[in-house]
């Protein structure tokens, strides 16, 4: 029974060298190392790494990638590049496996050396060849005067420039319409008014307001009084004052067209037409008489 009890405990003290991991380490692209330069480090394990803890505290170097190879989990890669010259170190890191009944491990550290720019001891540093002048090359002063010179030549010539001639634009004359006598001014307009069919639309008032001041303002134009702000009986004053021919049936017209306008009669079709035809052969009255003279 004791031999047995024995055999136990030893195999149970040989179970945490069995859980105990394994791994190896390599680094690539160290030969002939410069600052900037990035270089790999690369954690292989017989378990599948869940990542690895790196400080971040890292002065030295600058961590560039750090992942797991997409096609062995047990591949790690940190890819770095040193920011210093000169022998570097590299602190252990943790490798994290993802079985949590698995023991983490650290990495070994590692030094490396970065080469400096200058050779070993030499601290001067020397400039690039002098400039090669060329055949018949100017000093550098003599550039900017040209430039000079040439600003102000351009200016000269700008201010002595003869000023462009303007072109003269000949105004259209303007296109004068021959006056109308009043009494055709006024036909016209009553062609307008019976073209527009105010009867037949029963706008018989709205007919005869514009009615009267067709008269009106023949009246107006032709013996100069104010016909169109005159009363019926103002106007009929004016008529017999001035010993305006038609003086009687002017003031018929008016009265009228007044009694439609203010006193709501309704005028028969006829009368209508009666008094519309009277204006008109009124106004063509004095084509004739304009047209007597003339001809003899």
């Amino acid at each position: 029974m004791k031999r047995t009890l024995a055999i136990i405990a030893f195999l149970l003290s040989l179970l945490p060298l069995a859980l105990w991991a394994d791994f190896s380490q390599e680094l690539q692209g160290t030969d002939s190392l410069k600052v900037g330069t990035p270089f790999l480090f690369i954690i292989n394990t017989d378990f599948s790494i869940k990542g690895v803890a790196i400080p971040d505290t890292l002065e030295d170097f600058a961590i560039l990638e750090s992942k797991r190879e997409p096609k062995n989990p047990r591949c790690w890669k940190v890819k770095m590049a040193a920011l210093k010259t000169g022998a570097l170190s590299f602190p252990r890191i943790e490798i994290q496996p993802v079985d949590s009944s698995v023991t983490p491990v650290y990495t070994d550290g590692f030094r490396v050396y970065v080469l400096s720019v200058l050779a070993e001891g030499d601290t001067l540093l020397r400039d690039l060849k002098p400039l090669r002048k060329y055949p018949l090359q100017l000093p550098f002063w003599v550039y900017p005067l040209l430039l000079l010179i040439a600003l102000a030549l351009g200016i000269y010539l700008w201010l002595k420039k003869p000023p462009k001639p303007q072109r003269e634009y000949a105004a259209p004359a303007p296109k004068t319409q021959p006056l109308l006598p009043a009494w055709e001014k006024a036909l016209q307009t009553l062609e307008e008014l019976i073209a527009e069919g105010l009867i037949a639309k029963g706008e018989v008032v709205l007919y005869h307001f514009r009615l009267s001041d067709i008269l009106r303002s023949f009246l107006e134009e032709t013996y100069f009084f104010p016909a169109l702000e005159m009363t019926g009986r103002e106007i009929a004053v004016a008529l017999y004052q001035r010993n305006i021919p038609f003086a009687q049936e002017i003031r018929n017209f008016i009265n009228y067209c007044d009694l439609v306008k203010f006193a709501k009669r309704v005028p028969s079709d006829t009368e209508i037409e009666e008094n519309t035809l009277w204006l008109r052969n009124y106004l063509v009255s004095f084509a004739k008489a304009v047209q007597e003279p003339t001809n003899a």
